[in-house]
């Protein structure tokens, strides 16, 4: 079951209306109003509600178009009936896209449905787009044309829909698909699959290539690495037999430093006297004053005074709070009245005056309902007053409609008797030719016995004439008894013509009752007054279902409560305006937005308050804490009176002694350092032994000085570290030849695997090309089956609506249309506009036949026929009716439509705009 229905819509606000509710039903829904009272509004809420609101920011925007000009938001509830469930779509509208809301809930449990495409649920429910739905089923008024644009999908559905039966089985998505793997393999910037597999292809191609080349390269590089090697070991030789050398003349220059030695043991001795007496000064008991213990005591009073600091900056702040809480503490003493009205004021007195106003709203509906009904009744008697004898026809007008209907259906059979069968004279008696029948059956018996004899006797001439004897009597007979069968006929339709005219003149003394009754001078008289009777009878019944529903609708309403509540709350803002001295609700808001905003400072005040005074205990607490921590660690100084503003002089005159400290031992240990740099550690009974490994050694240099022999060391070493760079340059590029590259077997391999894979995409992208073709030379085809049966719907909607002879109709890619009248194709722009409305309403009906084959859908008209003549507005409707539509939603502010459907006896629901 796919039937959509609109039920219900209930609009909260929306442009100039509020509290507004229709409902309506299946099959035809006449909506009836004036202009200006909000027939178009209507129908673009529920486009809205169905697909959201326009988010254009120009002056012309739907948002702005539509706000309420008493400044709420856009909101109300649109109820639907899709697939036998019903759904409440509940939205609102603000000033932007951000606070709008929209709900989808079910109707019987009022639970949340998650649908798809949330924001534009009409998508869901007709399955179309937007653009799609105001193209066929949405016509506003002097909308019925036209055109196409990016988003509208209407031909792209109708061609699924004759390829594949289904509208969201897309040919045109398959191709792109296609298209679309296609590209994968294939890009334009060469970044597709089968693109990078070849430039794969080239790069291991190139791989494969250095990796001969270089595994050609590593043999050279090995033989160079033996040649290098050798060449270190012969370097390293020289430089031993240099330093053995130089060990010899300077064994023979150690003498001659001896004395510089002991001048520098007695520069250590004096430094070590200062050292001891220095660390004496230092010394606290038995351990020594040490630098990070002053800069540890040094760092703890800094944090004591800073944190002295901090508490004078609260203290300030303290002083501050207090003053201005002590100020608005004696402020909002005067606002007692609104503190002694508890909590939640605002809340109560907004909750108030929305009740009030709804209240008051109800009520002024109640009236309203009551005078339409008042007025309803006056109009029905005042129409009824206007016709004579009421009661009399009231009460016989079905006895005097059968008598009617009788009496034209008598003069029609009289007419038929007499025009047909004529009123005839009987021509003689039947006596006198039952007669003539009997005497030519006598005639016919003799003459039987006759032949009989003559043939038994053979009397051959009696037999011939016999037989002209029996043909004559034959002859005589049928014209006898034909005779006698007319006179019967005649006989027969004469009593009819008479019985006939008897009953008519009855029918025709009970008429002349009636007119005497009605004091009608005339036939024509007496039947204007049985229809201006009946067109009463019809207006009354029409009025008085709508008083049922209004009265129904008052029902709804308990009358009683709604004064009594509406009189108490009444009576509670005026005592709200009598205390507060106030003018209406929103003084008195004002009032306790002042007070509210006071008691909220009051509150922020009294927590910082609160809030610096346990920060000012806590840093009195930690002051505390510190101060003792300080004290126990200047008592090891005897710095424990001192006050610890002051204790920073004390602590660097430590600071200072420490440093001339660290210089006396810094001095010390230069002294050190040189002699053990002119001993090296050793004796003069070493020296000679050295002197002796020296000799012994086949050492033939001819360098006078040790900076000769320096210099040559450095040379060799430097020749050292280049013969050793060299090496491990070659050990690495023999090391790291293959590092990062791959063998050449595993290249290979890999070349093999590329291949197969391109092979295979190859194949893919060639079938891709197939396929796409192929789908779209069908889908060329199906196009060329669609556009003419949409040409032949179209022409022949387009004739029932205007009774005209077209033979063709022709419809573009953008929807223009050309027809052919006697022969000549022109464009459809050249017609009146009220053929020119009829040739795209024939348009539009064409594709929702063929997007919504089999679906039952509304349709939305808003005075769609205003440039049709009577005839054609009579044509149009009746096609609507025809078409099967599940529902249709027709907006006019004239009369003719309804009585159009009146006439024709069609069943619809009326709902009138007030």
């Amino acid at each position: 079951m796919n039937d959509i229905l609109i039920k219900k819509v209930n609009i909260e606000f929306f442009a100039g209306i509020k509290g507004k509710s229709l409902d309506f039903t299946k099959g035809f829904n006449l909506i009836y109003g004036k202009n200006e009272q909000g027939k178009s509004s209507i129908e673009n809420f529920i486009k809205i509600w169905l697909y959201g609101i326009d988010n254009s920011r120009g002056r012309d925007s739907e948002r702005k178009k539509y706000l309420p000009l008493t400044g709420e938001r856009i909101s109300g509830e649109l109820l639907i009936d899709f697939k036998g469930k019903s759904y409440i779509i509940k939205r609102s509208f603000g000033m932007s896209k951000k606070e709008d809301t929209c709900e989808i809930l079910d109707e019987i449990t009022g639970e949340i449905v998650e649908i798809e495409h949330k924001n534009e649920p009409g998508k869901y429910f007709f399955g179309i787009n937007l653009a799609t739905f105001v193209k066929t089923l949405f016509i506003s008024q002097l909308g019925v044309m036209v055109s196409k644009d990016k988003e509208e999908e209407i031909m792209e559905k109708i061609t699924n829909i004759y390829n594949s039966g289904d509208e969201n089985t897309s040919v045109r998505k398959v191709i792109e698909k296609l298209e679309k793997r296609k590209k994968q393999l294939v890009a334009t910037r060469k970044g597709g699959e089968l693109d990078l597999l070849k430039e794969n292809h080239n790069s291991l191609k190139a791989e494969l290539w250095e990796a001969y080349k270089l595994a050609e390269e590593n043999v050279d590089n090995e033989e160079s690495l033996l040649k290098k090697k050798q060449c270190k070991i012969n370097i390293k030789e020289q430089i031993q037999k240099l330093d053995l050398y130089k060990k010899y003349v300077k064994k023979i220059k150690l003498q001659k430093d001896y004395k510089e030695i002991s001048n520098y043991l007695i520069k250590g001795e004096e430094l070590k006297r200062k050292q001891e007496a220095i660390s004496e000064e230092l010394k606290k008991g038995e351990d020594y004053i040490t630098f990070e213990f002053l800069e540890e005591i040094d760092e703890k009073c800094s944090r004591y005074l800073s944190l002295l600091d901090i508490k004078q900056e609260k203290m300030n702040k303290f002083y501050e709070l207090q003053e201005a809480l002590k100020e608005k503490t004696e402020n909002v003493k005067n606002y007692r009245v609104i503190s002694s009205m508890g909590n939640n004021i605002k809340e109560k007195i907004y909750s108030l005056k929305i009740d009030q106003k709804n209240l008051e709203e109800k009520l002024n509906d109640i009236v309203n309902i009551q005078n339409s009904i008042s007025r309803f009744k006056m109009d029905i008697n005042k129409q009824g007053s206007s016709i004579g004898n009421l009661e009399f026809i009231e009460k016989h007008r079905s006895e005097i409609e059968e008598l009617l209907d009788f009496y034209k259906e008598g003069l029609k059979e009289l007419k038929y008797k007499i025009e047909n069968q004529g009123y005839t004279k009987i021509k003689g008696s039947l006596k006198n030719i039952d007669k003539k029948i009997k005497a030519v059956y006598l005639a016919g018996f003799i003459s039987s016995l006759i032949f009989i004899y003559s043939a038994l006797k053979q009397i051959i001439p009696v037999v011939i004439i016999s037989i002209p004897v029996f043909i004559l009597l034959i002859r005589l007979y049928l014209r006898y008894s034909l005779e006698i069968k007319n006179i019967d006929i005649i006989k027969n339709n004469n009593e009819a013509i008479e019985s006939l005219k008897e009953k008519i003149t009855e029918c025709e003394d009970k008429l002349n009752l009636y007119l005497n009754e009605t004091k009608a001078a005339s036939y024509e008289e007496f039947i204007n007054k049985l229809t201006q009777y009946d067109k009463y009878k019809s207006y009354k019944d029409n009025m008085m279902l709508i008083i049922k529903n209004k009265e129904e609708e008052i029902n709804k309403y308990d009358i009683t409560n709604l004064k009594t509540n509406y009189n108490r709350n009444k009576g509670v803002i005026a005592s709200l305006y009598n205390v507060l001295g106030c003018q209406s609700l929103e003084e008195v808001l004002e009032q306790v937005e002042i007070y509210e905003e006071l008691k909220s400072n009051i509150n922020r005040n009294e927590y910082e308050f609160d809030g610096i005074k346990k920060e000012i205990e806590n840093i009195n607490e930690q002051l505390a804490d510190k101060e003792e921590e300080i004290r126990k660690k200047v008592s090891i100084l005897g710095l424990e009176d001192i006050q610890i503003a002051d204790m920073h002089v004390k602590l660097k005159e430590y600071k200072d002694k420490m440093n001339q400290m660290k210089e006396i031992k810094s001095a010390l240990e230069s002294v050190e350092e040189t002699y053990k740099v002119l001993l090296k550690d050793r004796n003069i009974d070493e020296i000679k032994k050295e002197m002796k490994q020296i000799i012994s050694q086949d050492i033939n240099y001819s360098y006078e000085s040790e900076e000769e022999i320096d210099v040559e060391i450095r040379n060799q070493s430097n020749e050292l570290l280049r013969e050793e760079k060299e090496i491990k340059d070659l050990e690495h590029l023999i090391e790291k030849r293959f590092l990062g590259k791959r063998e050449i077997p595993e290249i290979e391999e890999d070349i093999l695997i590329n291949e197969e894979r391109i092979t295979k995409l190859e194949k893919e992208f060639k079938a891709l090309n197939l396929a796409r073709d192929l789908f779209q030379e069908s889908f060329d085809e199906i196009r060329k089956n669609v556009g003419p049966d949409l040409n032949r719907k179209v022409v022949k909607k387009f004739n029932l609506l205007t009774d005209g002879g077209y033979e063709d109709a022709k419809i573009a890619e953008d929807y223009k249309l050309k027809v052919r009248n006697n022969g000549m194709l022109f464009d459809g722009d050249i017609l009146s506009n009220g053929a020119k409305d009829q040739l795209y309403l024939a348009l539009r009906l064409s594709f929702i036949n063929m997007l919504f084959k089999n679906k039952e859908v509304p349709i939305f008209l808003d005075d769609a026929f205003v440039q049709y003549d009577d005839d054609r507005r009579k044509k149009a409707l009746e096609l609507l009716i025809e078409e099967g539509f599940a529902q249709v939603i027709l907006f006019t502010c004239q009369e003719v439509e309804q009585k159009i459907l009146d006439n024709n006896s069609y069943e619809y629901n009326i709902v009138l705009l007030k």
